[in-house]
């Protein structure tokens, strides 16, 4: 049996809603497209855009009418009436018509155009309401659709860049009682760009306790880490903490990225007490234990390799154990979840104190191109009685397909902060390459007049390696350095073997 990923995606923002009023007895059902304009424009210029409208088998008149998007906390949109529309982008639109007769049978194309002030600069959107008229004699109720086409501006000129705040950092508990981290971002500046996030939870030795994802409601909805962050909007990223926190003292560490290459890094130290929190589904031990942790192999196109996977139940009672494949990341390129199949039933009731097996089978298509490919099998047990979730282990997959192995490592961003311990160097990167592997980093820093100040190691703690168009965060400690303006060279090798060597400007400030 195949074990297919199903992915559901709504996007909320192409369609503003669906309203019923009191009209005739026929839904109007014009369609448009595109959904989304892109340009990228500078001050001054003037551009035409098209607007095809799709027809029913009637005739219908059509306004279009221009809102502006308000982006909510959650990382939503919604859609009002300009509140000053000279100081707003709607104002920059302009159309041939925006009262149009559609006829049936032929596509009707509208065309507008956009007039960019001189003044302008930096990221701007304006929706365009396609909203058919209801019959001029109602009779009876129907429905009425409105499609929110999106007109997405770059002004470009010279001095604008991506800037951000963290606005506060939390963490407290959820409706269960569990603890959750919520991160308060504020895009500050003229441009829109894609935000993510992340927290590491570290104990008093600082060993890492657990590393949670943040993801604003509107992400979680559609299955995305990230989340486009509109200029001057307030965002909230939020993420559960699964693994239990004794009492004690943790260090807890926030990192977003946003943009090309911007990055915030945030230290919090926080005392757990008695009590304070609950971990639903998680007892001291887990329910069941499953080997091998991890799997790794090295196949060819085209090739076939079995993976036996043994479970033993380690409490007093029966479990339901639920068998699920996940992907590393949405639309993945490198992904291997196609390629498994699973030789029994998704589902299993595991005897209280025993030990069994299930086998999987992978499949490497025979077109595969080298490189690594990822995936992960998760495995759920439940209480049969009250389906409470006792426990989950999660096991990452990974096959090496070919010999061709590249690799090349992006430096995406470089901060500087100073703690009591000494200033933290965050080095954000991407791995370009088509293989997962550890790289081995290190800096020299300088002055500005370039004396030499320290040598530093970066580490990717606890980790096995970058899989293949995966970003990851990387920190060194150096002594506490002054503030000022130092050069930073980083050397990234692989085994001895040297893959980049940059120069990047770090700004210390105390």
């Amino acid at each position: 049996m195949h074990l297919k990923h199903l992915k559901l995606r709504v996007f909320v923002l192409i369609m503003l809603g669906l309203f019923m009023i009191l009209s005739g007895d026929v839904a109007f059902a014009v369609g448009v497209r595109p959904l989304v304009i892109e340009m990228i424009v500078r001050p001054g210029d003037e551009r035409d855009f098209v607007i095809d409208l799709i027809p029913d088998t009637m005739e219908e008149l059509v306004d279009l009418v221009l809102y502006e998007p308000v982006q909510q906390l959650s990382g939503g949109l919604t859609y009002q009436l300009p509140v000053n529309p000279g100081f707003s982008a709607t104002s920059w639109v302009t159309f041939d018509n925006d009262s149009i007769r559609v006829l049936p049978g032929q596509d009707t194309r509208v065309t507008g155009t956009v007039r960019v002030p001189f003044s302008a600069s930096g990221s701007h959107t304006v929706v365009m309401m396609v909203e058919s008229r209801p019959p001029d004699d109602p009779s009876g109720f129907t429905f009425r659709v409105r499609y929110a086409v999106r007109l997405r501006i770059l002004v470009e000129r010279a001095g604008i860049r991506p800037t951000a705040e963290l606005n506060s950092l939390e963490i407290g508990p959820d409706q269960q009682g569990a603890p959750r981290i919520t991160a308060r971002f504020q895009n500050t500046s003229a441009l829109d760009y894609l935000v993510s996030g992340e927290v590491t939870i570290r104990d008093q030795d600082r060993r890492l306790v657990e590393r949670v994802t943040l993801r604003t409601p509107a992400g979680s909805s559609t299955g995305t880490d990230t989340t486009r962050v509109y200029p001057g909007a307030e965002v909230e990223f939020a993420g559960s903490v699964t693994r239990p926190l004794t009492p004690g003292e943790y260090w807890i560490q926030a990192f977003l990225r946003y943009g090309e290459s911007g990055q915030i890094l945030r230290n919090e130290t926080i005392v757990v007490n008695p009590g304070e929190y609950v971990f639903p589904g998680f007892g001291e031990l887990a329910a069941i234990a499953v080997s091998p942790s991890v799997t790794d192999h090295e196949l060819h196109a085209g090739e076939r390799k079995s993976q036996i996977f043994e479970f033993e139940s380690m409490v007093g009672e029966p479990v339901r154990v639920e068998i699920a494949l996940g992907e590393i990341m949405p639309d993945y390129e490198y992904s291997l979840v196609d390629w498994i199949e699973l030789r029994s039933q998704p589902e299993f009731v595991l005897p209280a104190r025993v030990k069994t097996r299930l086998a999987m089978t992978i499949a490497v298509p025979r077109d595969s191109v080298d490189g690594s490919y990822h995936g992960k099998a998760m495995f759920k047990a439940y209480s049969p009685v009250s389906g409470s979730l006792l426990s989950e282990s999660v096991v990452p997959i990974n096959v090496l397909v070919g010999t061709e192995q590249r690799r090349d490592i992006q430096i995406r961003s470089l901060t500087a902060q100073t703690t009591e311990e000494g200033t933290y160097l965050s080095l954000d990167v991407v791995n370009n390459g088509n293989v997962a592997f550890l790289p081995q980093i290190s800096a020299v820093i300088s002055d500005k007049d370039g004396v030499f100040v320290e040598r530093v190691i970066f580490a990717l703690q606890e980790e096995r390696g970058i899989l293949p168009r995966q970003t990851k965060h990387m920190m060194a400690l150096a002594a506490t350095l002054e503030a000022g303006t130092y050069n930073v060279e980083i050397e990234v090798t692989y085994g001895g073997v040297g893959i980049l060597t940059e120069i990047h400007e770090v700004v210390v400030s105390n």
